[in-house]
């Protein structure tokens, strides 16, 4: 199975592409990067350089259009810029067929804030993106920009009805992700055809880069490896639960110790 994964890379910070490569490729996946910056740090960090990749994306799409390239599953992660926005809807157009899994990952913001990189003409364009997707994984922050609700302190209950009036298509799958109910407890609840369902793992209460990151690459892994998407759901979080517990760093701007996890299940 091969997956192409279009995500920036970021040289500290365990997150993005690196979150991608080993993930996926641990769970016998190949994965295909496509850049869409590199970054010295992730933007978490006090001081990073980004270098925008440009015309990468669009790249990527015409050489492997040439050689007859075809993915079992795209994911895709932060977009830097409307022009490397438009290049990944260029390229789920060409490499989007029936049996591919397009899994987005709407990366604008979080804890009610958005990143830099957001914009409204941004917004726009990852709604188009969303709209393509088999799966998405927002936040609760990505959820109300996405739907153009106001961020609050919402029940489950009213994070389901928002999660629900998301989705694109009624084969789509909503996975709103990371949401804090207490110190000790975090859910993602997944809504898939009509049915609703909240998963519940543990946590120690911090946040932590990448987490997203990684999340969704062991969700595209687990459905790829054939599991069902409160299957695949569930193992992610549980993973990144693990993650977490075997994480030493304080600095939650240099990632969850996921190698240690991955390590114990070669």
């Amino acid at each position: 199975m091969k997956v192409a994964a279009i995500n920036d890379l970021s040289g500290f910070g365990k997150c993005s592409l690196v979150a991608d490569i080993a993930v996926l490729s641990s769970m016998g996946i190949e994965v295909n990067p496509v850049p869409t910056a590199v970054l010295t740090a992730q933007t978490g960090f006090s001081s990073y350089y980004l270098h925008d990749m440009d015309d990468m994306v669009k790249r990527c799409n015409v050489e492997w259009k040439k050689s007859g390239e075809g993915f079992d599953g795209i994911i895709t992660g932060y977009i830097p810029s409307l022009n490397l926005a438009d290049q990944i809807l260029d390229f789920t157009d060409s490499f989007k067929k029936e049996n591919t899994l397009l899994l987005v990952d709407p990366v604008m913001g979080d804890n009610g804030k958005c990143y830099s990189n957001f914009s409204e003409g941004m917004l726009e364009k990852i709604k188009e993106l969303t709209m393509k997707a088999d799966i998405i994984t927002p936040n609760l922050t990505e959820l109300c920009l996405l739907t153009g609700t106001e961020f609050s302190k919402f029940s489950i209950e009213e994070i389901i009805s928002i999660a629900k009036s998301v989705k694109a298509h009624d084969l789509q799958s909503v996975v709103v992700t990371g949401i804090l109910e207490n110190t000790n407890t975090v859910c993602n609840v997944v809504i898939h055809k009509d049915d609703a369902t909240v998963l519940r793992s543990s946590t120690n209460g911090r946040s932590y880069s990448g987490t997203g990151d990684l999340f969704a690459a062991s969700l595209m892994g687990n459905l790829l490896n054939g599991k069902c998407i409160t299957d695949a759901v569930s193992k992610a979080a549980d993973f990144i639960s693990r993650a977490i517990s075997k994480t030493d760093s304080a600095d939650r701007n240099y990632g969850i110790d996921f190698e240690k996890i991955l390590k114990t299940e070669e």
